[in-house]
């Protein structure tokens, strides 16, 4: 019988099968039916073996069903780190093996939808009492005491459950109801959990997709850690393309930008008004005649605290434009790729503001790469190259920034970034004198 001890009559339906560790490799399955017994009858003891010996070895672990679920709870709790065997330096090990579903409630658990509101928990139990033993079953209602057209009911097995769900599953339309029954797996409290997580992600999405205004702008500042957490859980799932930049704005420009912004005075007057991308366009205009004018300056002795003046406001400028451009998105991006098209040829930025992206997502295109990386300055253009001969994505890109600073922070943000199974390269577009030897 491959040394197993095995009796005839079958264990309970609702035996489980434990693994036992931390057991004397010299034991043999007589000295552990002695040690299992007095918790109650044992249907089945298996020690796992070496085969690669001769004879085979134990490997200091076995499997021990027992006839009743209750012998193998009682079991556990008083081995389980408890007990030391003579010659071993750890206590008993003894878990449901892997094979084993532990048998929780919510793995049989069913919940019933579109029930007739004239149905109460008898009525239930009768219909469903034919896939084998319920252990619960109960009604939902409202506070008037009233059904609510939906019920809950838990059976002894997982395999009643299942058999539940595949006779009665869409089998019939009840009185009152507009569609067929409905026979599920409750939701698990993993499942609820994850389903708060969806709900909290898309109401924060909402908000930054609506903030239109310089005050919800600058509420971006309180982004809370729970919410790039939900940000990072969206990166690995879906809708790569706009998450993962909106989550690196937030992780690598939150604090500088908006420290900038509230710090200075001189743009704390807007923190109300309504802007848009034309207004945006008009900022930078300003921010780079200034800038110039310091450059032609500079020359001529100005100070330190004037040139840190002239910093500070640069990089309000670029929070500004980075929250703008991640609160509206699409206007943004859509218009950044029109003026992109209309060039006709790809825009470049200065030297050091120019970046190749490799391995990018097969689906991405030129919205996606471009959204990505518009949280780290301002992006004047972005290409995926795409093959001519079938239409399809090479998966790299370029994107080019207006100043080597923002390519930098793009680099040591994005480099390496997962994006599914992906890791996304990014560095500086050489220089084409750098080829050249003088």
């Amino acid at each position: 019988m491959n040394g197993a001890l095995e009796h005839s009559d079958q264990p309970d339906p609702d035996a489980i099968k434990m693994f036992v560790g931390q057991i004397p490799r010299s034991w043999s399955e007589k000295e552990l039916k002695e040690l299992f017994e007095p918790y109650g009858a044992v249907y089945q003891i298996n020690i796992l073996r070496d085969r690669s010996q001769n004879p085979p070895q134990s490997k200091g672990c076995c499997f021990v069903t027992f006839y009743t679920r209750k012998a193998a709870l009682e079991a556990q709790n008083a081995l389980h780190n408890i007990k030391t065997l003579t010659g071993m330096h750890h206590p008993i090990q003894m878990k449901p093996a892997d094979s084993e579903k532990s048998n929780a409630v919510e793995d049989r658990k069913l919940f019933i939808g579109m029930v007739s509101k004239k149905c109460n928990e008898n009525d239930i139990r009768v219909m469903f009492s034919a896939f084998g033993q319920i252990e619960e079953c109960r009604i939902l209602r409202g506070p008037d005491g009233l059904s609510r057209g939906c019920a809950f009911i838990t059976f002894s097995t997982r395999a009643m459950a299942q058999n539940a769900i595949k006779a009665m599953h869409q089998s019939q339309t009840m009185e009152g109801c507009s569609s067929p029954i409905v026979v599920k797996f409750a939701d698990t409290q993993k499942d609820k959990e994850q389903r708060r997580l969806q709900q909290q992600l898309a109401q924060q999405m909402q908000q930054l997709n609506s903030a239109t205004t310089w005050g919800s702008l600058t509420g971006l500042g309180g982004l809370t850690p729970q919410y790039l957490a939900l940000l990072q859980q969206a990166t690995s799932s879906s809708n790569l393309g706009a998450f993962s930049g909106i989550q690196q704005m937030a992780a690598s420009s939150n604090a500088s930008a908006m420290n900038s912004l509230t710090s200075l005075g001189t743009l704390q007057g807007l923190a109300g008004a309504t802007v848009g991308l034309n207004n945006i366009n008009a900022l930078a205009g300003s921010m780079n005649s200034m800038a110039a004018l310091n450059g032609g300056l500079g020359g001529a002795g100005l100070t330190n605290g004037t040139a840190g003046t002239m910093d500070a406001l640069t990089q309000a400028y670029s929070g500004i434009q980075q929250y703008a451009a991640a609160a509206l998105p699409t206007l943004y991006s859509q218009s950044l790729l029109q003026q992109q098209g209309a060039a006709g040829s790809q825009k470049e930025g200065p030297e050091g503001a120019n970046l190749f992206i490799y391995h990018l997502p097969q689906e991405f295109g030129d919205q996606d790469i471009l959204q990505m990386f518009m949280p780290f300055g301002n992006v004047v253009s972005a290409k995926v190259f795409i093959d001519k001969q079938t239409n399809l994505s090479k998966c790299f890109g370029f994107v080019s920034y207006d100043n080597p600073v923002s390519a930098q922070a793009a680099i040591q943000a994005m480099n390496g970034f997962q994006i599914g199974m992906k890791r996304l390269k990014v560095q500086l577009k050489r220089s084409k004198n750098d080829s050249k030897p003088y």
